[in-house]
């Protein structure tokens, strides 16, 4: 299968996740890791069933990150999860919704829980938290252009400074 072919029956599946994802009331989204193992599957499973829908069991290099070692994520997913539980629970303001999901951003790829398509779930994910905050529609994703200032901005929160992150979701909220 080519990329442009294994791209497009991701899409398909990526937009069934968005639809059954919008078919819920907000406050009934319970991010879970059951449910970002859920959603990988809905991605990936039909293409790749052997890995789909399970954490990473092998050594990951990012760019120049590293992410945590594979017999650790489990435990990095279900403290994130709980971690993004508690910090929603302090939202106030458009700046504490864009630090949260500056941070919720770069903490789901900063783990790296699967063997691939990290970045389309943390996506959807960004989706269903923008959702469960009631925010209008944002698109998480970036076009080519903006990539090089997204993965700076990552790599940047990498050293703890989310500034470069935040300022991303600042626009992209038009806050």
């Amino acid at each position: 299968m080519t990329y442009t072919e294994l791209a497009e029956r991701l899409a398909v599946n990526i937009a069934r996740c968005l639809d059954a994802l919008l078919e819920n009331d907000p406050g009934d989204i319970d991010i879970s890791s059951g449910w970002i193992r859920a959603l990988h599957q809905q991605i990936a499973g039909d293409l790749f069933p052997e890995w789909a829908g399970r954490f990473r069991t092998v050594e990951v290099q990012v760019g120049t990150h590293f992410p945590p070692a594979p017999h650790t994520v489990a435990l990095h997913v279900e403290n994130f999860c709980r971690d993004l539980a508690e910090r929603i629970k302090h939202v106030e303001s458009a700046e504490s919704i864009a630090k949260l999901l500056a941070w919720a951003d770069w903490r789901f790829q900063w783990i790296h829980p699967f063997k691939d398509f990290n970045g389309r779930v943390g996506r959807i994910l960004l989706v269903a938290l923008c959702y469960k905050l009631n925010l209008p529609p944002v698109s998480p994703a970036v076009d080519e252009a903006g990539r090089t200032k997204y993965f700076a901005a990552l790599r940047q929160a990498d050293r703890g400074d989310f500034a470069a992150l935040e300022e991303l979701w600042i626009e992209r909220l038009g806050a």
